[in-house]
């Protein structure tokens, strides 16, 4: 679904705003990258409190605390459609008022970032850990079951390292037995 609105925006800018394939890839990567930010500071500041990085009352466990709770509970993993359509809309409105035009070819940038967070967070709870390229999976895994005030990239690892929130080696904050 996403691909296709990421398509048909892409091609309305290239149709009827500028027909330059350097402008649109330059605009849906910074989209893109900066989806990575977002996931990171979401995580980090709004599922997680502030001050220690809990989740377990508040809105923060609306959010995201049942997720850690159940964390392999296909019905929390990704947000429904509906919800994330209205979600998506809003953050396209706010990119157009900031931006103007360039949001047809940034939004889609973010859009697809989004479907990649979607896509490495499904498969990190619901498909089992690969032998070779499994750094998502540790990452991740860290953050339910270890630190979950560390490691709050799901797509990259990028943004932990620039703030400094990469998991501590054999530091464990949080018990298993907790989250049943």
């Amino acid at each position: 679904m996403y691909f296709v609105i990421a398509f048909f925006l892409i091609r309305y800018y290239y149709l009827n705003i500028n027909p330059s394939a350097t402008s649109i890839i330059l605009a849906f990567f910074t989209g893109y990258f900066s989806w990575t930010l977002a996931e990171y500071f979401m995580h980090r500041f709004l599922y997680h409190k502030i001050g220690d990085a809990t989740f377990s009352s508040g809105i923060q466990y609306l959010f995201h605390g049942i997720h850690h709770y159940y964390p392999n509970d296909k019905d929390r993993l990704v947000l429904p459609p509906v919800p994330s359509l209205l979600i998506a809309a809003i953050f396209f409105g706010v990119f157009y008022l900031i931006i103007g035009n360039y949001a047809y070819t940034f939004g889609p940038g973010f859009m697809i970032g989004y479907v990649s967070y979607m896509t490495v967070h499904y498969t990190i709870h619901k498909v089992p850990a690969p032998k070779r390229f499994n750094f998502w999976w540790r990452h991740h895994n860290i953050h339910h079951y270890q630190q979950h005030d560390r490691a709050f990239g799901v797509t990259t690892s990028f943004w932990d390292r620039v703030f400094g929130t990469m998991p501590e080696a054999n530091r464990k904050t949080i018990s298993v037995k907790n989250m049943d």
